[in-house]
């Protein structure tokens, strides 16, 4: 009888402790955790206005003759898959590209419009530090007053395909607005051979050959 009265004691202490554990044990997290969207796996959009100067200019008819060291504006907007590589569309506009010609009346307008790839590497948790390197194709384009006589000028402009390529940096201080600073160089084609009037071709012969390295920074925003 005693030992029935011992095995129900341990039974019945057994049960109590295990009670007890039960109601201590920390409840588990049912909670599904959430997907990373920034950083490494983020695909957003990005869009730039920038501002830049350029410098180095060479070309197969000008040597001296032009300076691209003046002021540039412009824009780009692209597009990162998973915030680190994708297409972008660079456009920019030299309102004085320093020229020095007697058939020119004044310092032509050089545009250039470029489709590019871009490819980034997102650093820190968030991607806020992204270096960078893009380069693509597009139209390089010069306009400009060009004297016909001593005291008449022809308002013309040409277009020649080019080249773009260049790398630089882009540093979010929040998730959306950042700073993107870069150095790029363009390059027009080789023209052999120049038609249309006098005045086109003295801008078609400025343009074949026509480089520069233009470095830009702005504002970015990306979402």
């Amino acid at each position: 009888m005693r030992l029935v009265d011992g095995f129900l004691a341990a039974a019945l202490a057994l049960t109590v402790v295990g009670t007890a554990a039960a109601q201590s044990a920390p409840a588990q997290s049912t909670a599904t955790p959430q997907a990373t969207t920034v950083g490494y796996t983020a695909s957003h959009w990005i869009a730039t206005a920038f501002v830049g100067s350029g410098f180095g200019t060479s070309g197969d008819t000008v040597s001296d003759e032009v300076d691209a060291g003046g002021v540039a504006f412009g824009g780009q907007i692209g597009y990162l898959w998973r915030g680190i590589v994708g297409p972008e569309f660079i456009a920019d506009f030299a309102p004085a590209f320093e020229v020095t010609r007697i058939d020119l009346n004044d310092n032509p307008r050089v545009n250039s419009y470029m489709v590019n790839a871009i490819a980034a590497i997102p650093l820190g948790a968030d991607g806020r530090l992204q270096p960078y390197v893009s380069g693509g194709f597009g139209g390089i384009q010069m306009a400009g007053d060009v004297f016909t006589s001593a005291d008449e000028t022809t308002t013309t402009r040409q277009m020649q395909w080019g080249t773009n390529v260049g790398g630089g940096i882009m540093a979010f201080a929040s998730d959306r607005i950042g700073l993107r600073g870069d150095v790029r160089r363009y390059h027009a084609m080789t023209n052999d051979t120049l038609t249309g009037s006098a005045a086109d071709q003295v801008l078609d012969s400025l343009l074949s050959g026509l480089a520069f390295w233009r470095a830009n920074a702005g504002l970015s925003f990306r979402w």
